[in-house]
């Protein structure tokens, strides 16, 4: 065999000494991380899981991805429903009083339910926005029990030659809103440490790196990466607000809890699937398949539920379509099911069961369980009135021009704008926010009872 002297090393990294007439600067600085994309990025999943930071990006390739955006607020339309449907009206012999305008025209065919019994009438009259008479269509009384739900754009019926309505409909999306939010972090090294530092050969010349400053970008990559998910904007009015500090943006699960839907404890059997299937068909969306991001204990209860499904023949159990290997026990990390014309794909999301983060202790109630997130694109329109196809969940990084603003690093120090003391110092800022389409189509859980509402 002939001389082969290789260029890079086992682990993949082509290293050298530091180079000479080369210095230490943000030009030349990249982070192990991008000289992998750029360079090795076959290497990337071994980096991925060994730093094992749960990085935002990876979970946005199957839900979503990054955008960008210009001013401080990002704004969005969804239409509301296109069916009117009243809830806990008030009967008083044939006049209705309902908490919400009606928007009922006379003429109008309502079906009217109390729970227990169910029954139709024609709408004779508007007294105001909120109040309206309407006759049964069958002889008697209607004789409901307490408040009743009606379904109000059922039908209508008219008498020859009459004219229509007298107005028509109009749907007026509604706008959502979500803010710039600022995140800062720094690292500081003495010049002498600075010979810890790497240096890594690239077809675009020597780049650097450091151990030290790998894990502080580690670190920041997951504060911005906590924000989005679980860092509540400051509500106005509060002692924070008061206090004159930055109210931030609204984090995904802030707006899961105040638009989507919210559950307590685990999901646990096919029957729990059945349910969130009806409420997504109930929603009216577009979509098909769902991204449950869970921890380990949502996890191993979907192994067992899994376990548990036979083909109801007698003695004989049913495990659902396994990848095994030949000679190799039976594998029960299951990634997806297909319920009620759903399919969910569940994926373990390391950082819900982090014990220096949102689990363990007194989180083992409060914590989060799953977050479940549609998958694809669906329609919205913007401030503009211009409709565009956007994913359902979106990561914004401010960009205006040349100024980009996802990871803004400022060096100070040796290869950095000169600073008095001995050091070098290295500023990282992030400015960004996020954009949640369609959040009534979102789920959250948590561990425990944490939800009291109704």
């Amino acid at each position: 065999m002939a001389f082969d002297l290789k260029n890079q090393n086992l682990t993949g990294v082509s290293v050298i000494t530091q180079p000479g007439g080369v210095t230490r600067s943000k030009e030349n600085f990249i982070t192990v991380y991008d000289y992998l994309t750029q360079y090795q990025p076959h290497l990337i999943p071994e980096l991925h899981y060994a730093n094992g930071k749960g990085s935002i990006t990876g979970m946005l390739s199957l839900i979503g991805q990054e955008g960008t955006y210009a001013s401080d607020v990002v704004k969005h339309s969804e239409m509301n429903r296109l069916h009117n449907k009243l809830k806990n009206v008030t009967v008083a012999t044939d006049t209705f009083t309902s908490p919400t305008p009606h928007n009922l025209q006379p003429n109008m065919v309502i079906v009217i339910s109390d729970g227990v019994k169910q029954a139709q009438a024609v709408v004779t009259s508007i007294t105001s926005p909120t109040v309206f008479v309407a006759k049964n269509k069958k002889v008697g009384a209607f004789g409901f029990a307490g408040s009743v739900d009606i379904a109000a754009d059922f039908s209508n019926t008219w008498d020859k030659g009459t004219e229509s309505f007298v107005s028509g409909n109009t749907w007026n999306p509604k706008f959502y809103e979500n803010y710039t939010q600022i995140i800062k972090w720094r690292y500081d090294v003495s010049e002498s440490d600075m010979a810890h530092d790497i240096w890594l050969d690239t077809p675009d010349g020597p780049r650097w790196c450091n151990t030290d400053i790998e894990r502080t970008n580690t670190l920041f990559d997951n504060m911005v990466e906590l924000t989005h998910f679980f860092s509540e904007r400051i509500e106005t009015g509060s002692a924070a607000q008061l206090a004159r500090l930055p109210q931030g943006m609204k984090c995904i699960t802030q707006q899961i809890e105040e638009r989507g839907n919210v559950a307590n404890d685990y999901i646990t059997s096919i029957a729990d699937l059945e349910e969130i299937a009806l409420r997504i068909v109930e929603q009216g969306v577009d979509c098909n398949e769902y991204l449950f991001m869970c921890n380990l204990e949502q996890m191993n209860k979907f192994n067992t539920l899994m376990s548990l499904v036979s083909p109801a023949a007698v003695n004989v159990g049913n495990f659902g379509a396994f990848n095994n290997d030949k000679e190799m026990m039976l594998k029960l990390d299951f990634t997806s099911v297909l319920v009620s014309g759903i399919t969910f794909y569940f994926k373990h999301w390391k950082l819900l069961n982090d014990p220096t983060l949102l689990a363990t202790g007194k989180f083992d109630t409060t914590g989060i369980a799953y977050i479940g997130i549609p998958t694809g694109k669906t329609s919205v329109k913007d401030e503009t009135g211009k409709v565009s196809k956007k994913p359902y969940l979106q990561i914004l990084n401010r960009v205006q021009g040349n100024v980009n603003r996802k990871r803004k690093i400022k060096i100070f120090g040796p290869g950095g704008t000169e600073q008095v003391a001995d050091k070098m110092s290295i500023h990282y800022l992030n400015e960004s926010t996020n954009q949640v389409v369609g959040a009534n189509a979102y789920f959250l859980g948590r561990k425990g009872t944490y939800y009291t509402q109704p």
